[in-house]
């Protein structure tokens, strides 16, 4: 794709856009402070039929992952973004047109593959763009700047969101419709650093055929890999209980009858923590290092046991408190775990190979969240948010601390005690 210096000047672009790309894209502004409210109180959905969205949710994530590797891969990453935030688009239209549970499902159905394009494209395109010349650390730190910033600024539009949502439930929908725009605008300023994978003469399904093999094929590197392997596993069960515990928070705020305008606004203060706690992610990885990820998981399930400890046992002007400060925790916890997911998988990829794993990883990661996601609402039907809470954190206690066992000899090892599959990857990766 031409010559050297304008590959260099490609790289330059991509990284100079991409951290102000972020702080509009990397997520739905102005929506999570109300997305609770808005599917209980405007489409009448109940705290556990939002679970049971949210497993099909991720459903649809895992059945859109070969088609969004194909069309990234058929289109070039530039592409694969732009597209992705035109589905995005037409999902908040299509989440305001169609009523009731079975709208939200219909919506989600498209946004599952606009943010699995997303997803593949735009990590990628980074990485692509900072593979050379100590790219590793530059990776992290347009990344962190990035996430740090959309956390500040979703912070801010979110301090209003309560107020519109009370105004009227769908302004909030609106205002997050035109940050996707802005990212739409901004994603056509990226440019593609590799060739784009020239597929001729097929029909969808032999290349459908043919990534179901390049599919098998990073699951068989994963089952070969020790240190994937184990990370896989690790990430997949944390990623579960966030995005679990993340509706249960919500519902058992709502339960405790903390007013829609302070419900949007302590989701606004909890973003803008968020944002420092992006800032400090490379430091706290640097202080802890192999430890990183023990101390973030603990720390996260910790606070949710304290969360569901005091919602039991205590009155509400006590319990109130405590259950804020333990969602700062969970929240700092989480928001540092987002920056160095996927900084841990590209490290044990190469560019051959990085889409696949990438989207074998979401496969995973999704199937155990849906499990975890229906089986939390079956759960809230029966015992109610409180016992939900700390029945579900202890659960969640006992599977980390499982996974942490099994990673503690795989990863973060001495390079003679590494498997020769693992040895020879991350030479592969050295060179990519």
């Amino acid at each position: 794709m031409g010559n050297k210096r304008e590959i260099s000047k490609r790289k330059r672009k991509n990284a100079r856009l991409y951290p102000i790309y972020k702080m509009f894209s990397w997520d739905l502004l102005c929506f999570y402070s109300i997305e609770f409210l808005f599917y209980t109180k405007t489409k009448g959905v109940t705290a556990s039929q939002v679970l049971i969205i949210n497993a099909f949710y991720v459903l649809f994530k895992i059945l859109m992952q070969v088609p969004a590797v194909t069309i990234v891969d058929m289109l070039g990453r530039r592409k694969g973004i732009i597209i992705g935030n035109i589905l995005l688009a037409i999902y908040l239209v299509v989440l305001i047109i169609a009523p009731g549970m079975i709208g939200v499902i219909i919506a989600d159905f498209i946004c599952a593959l606009g943010f699995d394009m997303k997803l593949i494209a735009e990590t990628n395109l980074l990485y692509d763009s900072v593979s050379t010349n100590g790219g590793e650390g530059l990776y992290l730190n347009l990344d962190s700047k990035g996430g740090s910033w959309y956390h500040w600024l979703n912070g801010m539009v979110c301090l209003t969101a309560g107020y519109l949502f009370v105004y009227n439930n769908y302004l909030p929908i609106l205002v997050c419709l035109g940050f996707v725009i802005v990212s739409l605008v901004l994603s056509f300023g990226f440019k593609d650093i590799y060739s784009v994978k020239e597929i001729e003469k097929k029909n969808i399904g032999q290349v459908l055929k043919e990534y179901s093999g390049d599919l098998k094929q990073a699951f068989k590197f994963i089952r070969n890999s020790n240190r994937m392997r184990s990370y896989i596993i690790f990430g997949a069960i944390f990623y579960g209980s966030i995005k679990m515990i993340e509706t249960y928070r919500n519902a058992l705020l709502v339960s405790k009858g903390i007013p829609e305008e302070q419900f949007s606004m302590i989701l606004a203060v909890l973003m803008f923590i968020a944002g420092i706690a992006v800032i400090l992610s490379k430091k706290i990885h640097r202080k802890f290092r192999n430890k990183t990820l023990t101390v973030l998981s603990l720390s996260h399930v910790g606070a949710c046991i304290v969360i569901g400890l005091v919602a039991n046992i205590a009155p509400n002007e006590l319990a109130i408190p405590i259950i804020l400060l333990m969602c700062i925790v969970i929240r700092v916890s989480s928001a540092i775990w987002g920056i160095l997911e996927y900084k841990y998988l590209k490290n044990f990829s190469t560019n051959e190979n990085r889409n696949k794993i990438t989207s074998t990883y979401e496969i995973i990661g999704g199937i155990v969240t849906s499990t975890m996601a229906v089986l939390a609402s079956l759960l809230l039907e029966r015992v109610g948010i409180n016992a939900a809470f700390l029945i579900v954190s202890l659960v969640v206690l006992i599977a980390i601390i499982l996974a942490l066992d099994y990673m503690r000899t795989r990863m973060g090892l001495k390079p003679n005690e590494y498997s020769k599959e693992d040895l020879e990857m991350e030479e592969s990766v050295t060179k990519s």
